[in-house]
Formats: structure tokens, sequence, C-alpha cells
């Protein structure tokens, strides 16, 4: 990327991150450190040798760093510095930004459950004591597992068959407003488990961190 040339704090951290896709490729190992493979997979339309230049670009400036990793993986994943983390607020907060623009909803976009993870840094901020509880949620294809505690909330990519306390199911979107803990005209994925379980999530839920974020501009659809 060119340089803007500028002595400015904020041109320079756009002479790192300003460029298409680049913010996306963060955004991907903010969920996980990953495989370039799976990079390439979680980014649909993104060509081959212009993500290997991003990740190039990322590692030079300490943003991403990468390590070959040994079997069963035998591949080099990739993973953001301590440095690189520092920008989950910055994306977390461009994201909450961003939600208005998602109306009139998913439309003929690519939607990816994987990306919950990410939409879940949103809605529950670190550094706050949750009541403990494991979320199983399938949307879209992928799995992951939430789990809340006295440390926070944290997302995980989980394989198939995962046990929790509590499941939900559904599409992306309506999986997002069943976490939000909001009261909205549109539809919600439901959340199934023990009754003290779900006594639980609706704590949990309670303390969604929505403030700033219109959950009605998700739909219609």
């Amino acid at each position: 990327m060119k340089s803007y040339g500028e002595y400015c704090a904020l041109s320079r951290a756009l002479d790192v991150i300003g460029d298409r896709w680049t913010m996306l490729v963060v955004r991907e190992l903010l969920i996980a450190p990953s495989r370039y493979s799976d990079l390439h997979k979680a980014l649909p339309g993104i060509a081959t040798n212009l993500l290997a230049q991003r990740l190039r670009t990322l590692e030079e400036a300490g943003v991403v760093t990468s390590e070959e990793q040994p079997a069963p993986v035998s591949a080099r994943v990739y993973s953001l510095t301590d440095w690189g983390r520092g920008l989950q607020t910055v994306l977390v907060d461009l994201a909450r930004w961003g939600v208005p623009l998602l109306t009139p909803g998913i439309d003929g976009d690519h939607s990816q459950g994987r990306w919950l993870a990410f939409a879940i840094m949103a809605l529950y901020p670190e550094k706050a004591e949750y009541p403990p509880l494991t979320v199983r949620i399938v949307a879209d294809g992928d799995e992951l597992l939430l789990t809340a505690g006295a440390d926070g909330v944290h997302t995980t990519l989980a394989g198939p068959g995962r046990t929790a306390d509590i499941t939900i199911e559904g599409r992306s979107d309506d999986v997002f407003r069943t976490l939000s803990g909001e009261l909205t005209d549109q539809p919600t994925a439901a959340a199934v488990g023990e009754a003290a379980a779900l006594q639980r999530f609706s704590e949990l839920t309670s303390m969604a961190h929505t403030h700033g974020i219109e959950l009605s501009t998700l739909g219609p659809r």
C-alpha cells in the first residue's frame, strides 16, 4: 500500500490496515489462529495472491506472526501478535457503528456462522463477570461454543456434537438477536436447555452491551 506520507498516528495506522480486505483478515485472526486455507475459505471473494500479499504486509508490520505447526496440522498457522490484538477494540467499535448498514438483511451477501464469534465480542465486554454457562451455537454451517463465567465470555470454533447447557440453532442474524437479549419484532432463534440453564442464559443476555446497536436494522427479509 502506498503511504499517505503524513506524520499522524491515524494516517500511519491506515498505512498498515487501510487496504481492502486487511481488516477482515484481522477479524478472522481475532476469531482464531488460522491456516492460509482457512483464511481463504473464510473470506469468499479474495484472490489467493491478494491474501498472501495482505498477510505478508501484516507480518512485516508486526501485526501478524506465523509458525509452522507439526502433524497433524502440518501447515503454517497465522495469529495476531499482542500488538495486533490491540485492534480488537478498534474493529469491535467499527462493527457496532456499522450495524445500521446491515439493513435490509442478508439478501445475497455471504454469511458465515463463525462471524458470530466476532459479533459476540461486541455484545459482551471483556473484564466482566457473567453467570456460568456454556452455549452451543449452530449457524450457517458452523458450530461455536460460547463459555461464560467469572473471567468473561469467550467463544471458540467447535466441532460437531459438542455438549453444552444451551443449544441455539438458526441463521446468523436470528442467533445474534437471541444472544443480544433484545425484544424486537424480528425473528430470533430458540434457546433450548434445562430450566435452570435457560434462567442463567436470560441473566447472560440481560448483560449484553447493546447500547448504540439498533437491532431492528437487521431485518426485514
